[in-house]
């Protein structure tokens, strides 16, 4: 039986987001400064069900790749979306149980040669192989046709890596190209017990980034990652303690790479990626020990350098640094987004501290805005991509921010 449009959605939000904690989307979430910076919201698209992930092309051509949680990857070129999928790999995911927290897609990355070899790769849930998991997360190499720019195929699909989990569907998060060429995969931890939770164990691979070179068969382990030669470690892990980093991006100026990793019941918070660095999960959420009896060595945990309570939000979405011209005022500030519709800026002080501020929408939708993801295009302008929470049902929407 077909679940109905609206308990569809909800569903998929408590599961793609089930670690945020309920709150009125129409809050404003206050920060830790009083600056306020004012934004626009521009209309891009309302054509797409779930938007969760933008990414643009790697050419001239300035389309956008656009990922729907149902396993389409749309194109929106000169301001309109295609009327056909660049690829649609609904087929591939999970077909036993359809409910949305199962069946999902959670996004792509371009190979960095893409111009030559046209590889793509995309993340999504498939069948599971272990009747005792709910399903697999799969990072998958495609093709694009050679004849036509604005096709992938689908019969070219090749499996890189594969992870189950005791609650794998919830895990998935995000692959991405570093400028080293690597590519680089977040992995959310179990949510189960804290017993079973793998953030701190380095042979699992969930609740990690990982760091891996695809250009081997089906992946190679860069040489120079921390953790080589380590007993019972996985060499393809870069970083490790996270719960969920829903969004990390690689800053070229400053070269660093900047995740949000999502809490569970007590706060959010922005991290500065380190090679080999632990940020505590699941025995430090934000900057507050979570397990206080704990003998690991908290000495080694790297602090986030910004969190916030719940009372200022309820589930971070990881942005980026604002190198755009359309905003001045956020030049060279780290702007990132809750789910429940609020925006804020990260500012480093005189002092070497991330000030926080709240961004004020001078034109807010009408009904409540839920965000998913917040991404960038080629000439580094900010996105926002979600569901309109409306009377009449959700609706996706895709908006670019401007100067308020």
């Amino acid at each position: 039986m077909r679940l109905p449009q609206c308990l569809f959605l909800i569903l998929l939000f408590i599961v793609l987001f089930g670690s945020c904690q309920t709150a009125n989307t129409a809050d404003t979430a206050i920060g830790d400064s009083t600056v306020l910076t004012a934004v626009k919201l521009e209309l891009v698209t309302n054509q797409i069900d779930n938007p969760v992930q933008l990414v643009m092309a790697p050419d001239t051509t300035n389309r956008l790749f656009i990922s729907d949680l149902n396993g389409k990857v749309w194109i929106l070129k000169n301001g309109q979306i295609q009327p056909q999928p660049f690829i649609d790999i609904s087929s591939k995911l999970e077909q036993k149980d359809t409910t949305p927290r199962i069946k999902a897609m959670f996004g792509m990355a371009f190979h960095p040669d893409y111009a030559q070899n046209k590889k793509f790769y995309i993340c999504y849930n498939a069948p599971a192989k272990d009747t005792s998991d709910i399903c697999t997360i799969v990072i998958a190499e495609f093709t694009a046709s050679k004849n036509n720019a604005d096709m992938g195929d689908l019969s070219t699909g090749k499996t890189i890596l594969e992870i189950e989990g005791h609650s794998v569907a919830k895990d998935a998060c995000q692959i991405a190209f570093g400028p080293d060429g690597y590519l680089y995969i977040s992995v959310g931890d179990n949510d189960t017990p804290l017993a079973e939770r793998q953030g701190q164990h380095l042979n699992s691979l969930l609740g990690k980034l990982l760091r891996i070179d695809v250009n081997k068969t089906p992946y190679a382990i860069p040489p120079d990652n921390p953790f080589i030669g380590v007993k019972n470690v996985r060499p393809e892990i870069w970083a490790y303690g996270f719960r969920r980093l829903w969004r990390f991006t690689y800053d070229a100026p400053t070269n660093q790479l900047l995740g949000a990793d999502v809490g569970q019941e007590m706060q959010e918070e922005i991290d500065i990626v380190q090679k080999g660095g632990n940020y505590g999960w699941p025995v430090k959420e934000g900057d507050t020990l979570a397990v206080k009896n704990t003998t690991d060595d908290t000495t080694q945990f790297i602090n986030p350098i910004n969190a916030y309570s719940h009372k200022d939000g309820i589930c971070i979405i990881g942005g980026s640094v604002y190198h755009g011209k359309n905003m001045p005022a956020l030049a060279g500030q780290y702007v990132f987004a809750d789910y429940n519709g609020s925006l804020f800026a990260l500012l480093k002080n005189a002092d070497g501290k991330w000030d926080r501020h709240p961004l004020k929408i001078n034109n807010p939708p009408t009904d409540p805005f839920i965000i998913f993801s917040c991404d960038t295009d080629q000439k580094n302008e900010i996105y926002l991509l979600g569901v309109i929470n409306a009377k009449a049902g959700f609706k996706g929407a895709i908006y670019k921010l401007t100067a308020g």
